[in-house]
């Protein structure tokens, strides 16, 4: 159950109707799979949802908008003309900085606002696309019957709990509201379970050893050779 076609006679299939219903027309099935693809894939920052994108620079212009499909405070990284500005701090702290000294040694600067993001050094001139960004999109709408979830091929599990959703809000339209939220309670542990996957994976990546040497220089307790390692 891969295509939107798929979906389609899914969820047609589980409200033993077809496309000739007066109750549950095909267009009507169509919008709640899309609502249901919209909140499943808003529940959590899949990886099929990262995205980057190039800008330009402005001169004298400190705050750009963010690409009009992704989704608020979502950018993680930017670099400006190749250089790297680091991770972002926030919002309150970048005002804080501005309006203040700016600290010894710190060159770039930069925070998320809602769906701006803020820049320091100002730009002073134009650029040619030299400004870019990594953050998270909304996953598309499904319009033609080929089209495919960011789960198709891979997690098609996620395509069931979107099928299982999409039901729940026809079933609460048709005022069948038990059966609903029993069905968008299992949409739910589908997701749940994938994602717990996919950050089980992920937790292979992280660093396993502390960044800093850091030694005991008092020799209290006889934890001199520790390094980075701290009793609770």
């Amino acid at each position: 159950m891969d295509l939107f076609s798929q979906l389609i006679t899914a969820v047609q299939n589980d409200l033993t109707v077809g496309s000739e219903s007066t109750l549950f027309p095909e267009e009507t099935v169509k919008l709640a799979i899309n609502r249901a693809y919209r909140k499943a894939g808003g529940l959590y920052r899949w990886s099929e949802t990262e995205d980057a994108q190039k800008t330009s620079t402005q001169a004298n212009t400190e705050y750009y908008d963010y690409p009009q499909n992704w989704r608020p405070d979502s950018v993680w990284k930017l670099s400006v003309d190749g250089v790297d500005y680091g991770d972002p701090v926030s919002f309150k702290d970048y005002l804080y900085e501005k309006e203040n000294e700016i600290p010894s040694g710190l060159t770039y600067l930069w925070a998320n606002q809602w769906r701006r993001y803020f820049i320091y050094p100002t730009p002073t001139t134009a650029g040619d696309y030299n400004i870019t960004v990594w953050g998270v999109k909304v996953v598309d709408e499904l319009v033609a019957e080929a089209d495919v979830t960011i789960w198709s091929y891979s997690m098609s599990e996620c395509n069931e709990a979107v099928v299982l959703e999409a039901v729940a809000i026809l079933k609460n339209k048709a005022q069948e509201e038990q059966a609903g939220i029993f069905r968008s309670a299992q949409a739910r542990a589908i997701l749940d379970s994938a994602w717990r996957k996919i950050t089980q994976e992920q937790a292979k990546y992280e660093k396993t050893q502390p960044f800093f040497d850091v030694p005991d220089l008092f020799k209290k307790g006889g934890s001199g050779g520790r390094t980075g390692n701290f009793d609770l």
